[in-house]
């Protein structure tokens, strides 16, 4: 794919926000562990699918199908056990006003993890990679344990102004929640995106690669990434993963894209929040999304691309399936997001 060189104007907002980020890490410094991948099914009830209008958008070039919101949505067969009754503290609500966007990102990130969003800014999340591809990049946190880190994270988006946080308890056990902030994100507020990715923020994505891979797929039932198929809970209670047969009783998990990084098309978001509502709840959030995905009778697709390990730099012996990977995972430092920017390229 071909780059375009960066002028004077863009040479000169990028140290501006070299700068202002560096500023910012020097006030406000400090790292915390992230989540890891891992990843489960009530049922066999089908939800319903309200058959999407075929009048696009004004501004839709090529034209495609008019997203609906969770709210204008046909109500499911199943009532709803599982509501989500929590509100935005932190909202960009027009972050995608006005656009016609190609590529929503949401980033899933710990409170704490400044200088992870800062260096995802830098590299593979800055909106002006792909020229003439509209993306829209926003970090979703929920709320942190003291009043401190809350300070932070509003100056953070006073300075970016891409960050969204609902207000439940950030925590291991409520990535589910997390994630099914972002559909209901999405779905209510950028819901002409044609497609959306949601990452964690140790994730590292190759941008031209997965925007090479998007434009060749249309914007309809879409959903990949590195899928598992006949996965198997953990019924070992000292496990960090351990489900008991009360919490998941089923032998093995509906095939789920690992939640490293996976990517939907628009008309998915609002009818995974919609599911989400209905089924049991179940702290592994990855295998949650399967479970809805399931019910909606929709079926991943496996793409090797999305490795779920780290990193393999350019000198590796086999570097043209390193040029064609899309994402890798357990990127924890600035360093290695910048090292593997750096890679991608020049590779």
């Amino acid at each position: 794919m071909a780059r375009v060189k960066a002028g004077p104007t863009l040479k000169n907002f990028v140290t501006l926000s070299v700068i202002a980020g560096l500023l910012y890490i020097n006030w406000w410094y400090r790292e915390a562990p992230r989540n890891t991948c891992a990843c489960a099914t009530e049922g066999n009830m089908t939800v319903k699918r309200s058959e999407l209008p075929a009048t696009p958008p004004q501004n839709e070039d090529p034209p495609v199908p008019v997203h609906l919101t969770a709210r204008e949505m046909e109500p499911t067969d199943s009532p709803v056990i599982n509501p989500h009754p929590y509100t935005f503290t932190i909202n960009n609500p027009g972050k995608c006003a006005g656009s016609d966007v190609f590529l929503l990102v949401i980033v899933t990130s710990s409170p704490d993890n400044h200088a992870q969003r800062f260096a995802i800014r830098q590299t593979w999340g800055n909106e002006t990679n792909v020229p003439g591809t509209v993306i829209k990049t926003v970090f979703a946190v929920g709320k942190p344990g003291n009043a401190s880190t809350q300070r932070g994270l509003e100056y953070e988006n006073k300075v970016y102004k891409d960050i969204i946080q609902e207000d439940f308890v950030d925590s291991y056990k409520n990535l589910t929640l997390k994630t099914v902030m972002c559909m209901k994100w999405a779905s209510e507020f950028c819901p002409y995106a044609k497609f959306v990715m949601k990452a964690d923020d140790d994730a590292f994505v190759n941008i031209f690669n997965l925007v090479r891979l998007l434009r060749s797929k249309m914007p309809k039932e879409f959903v990949t990434g590195h899928v598992y198929t006949e996965a198997k809970p953990d019924r070992r209670p000292e496990k960090r993963w351990y489900l008991s047969e009360e919490e998941y009783p089923r032998e093995t998990f509906p095939k789920y894209p690992c939640g490293f990084v996976y990517v939907m098309s628009y008309d998915v978001t609002g009818l995974i929040y919609e599911v989400s509502l209905t089924l049991k709840y179940l702290f592994l959030e990855d295998v949650f999304l399967g479970l809805c995905l399931e019910r909606l009778n929709l079926q991943p697709a496996h793409d090797g691309r999305f490795n779920p390990w780290g990193w393999a730099p350019c000198e590796t012996a086999a570097v043209e399936h390193v040029k064609e990977r899309i994402a890798s995972h357990w990127l924890k430092t600035y360093d290695a997001m910048m090292t593997a920017w750096q890679d991608v390229t020049s590779c």
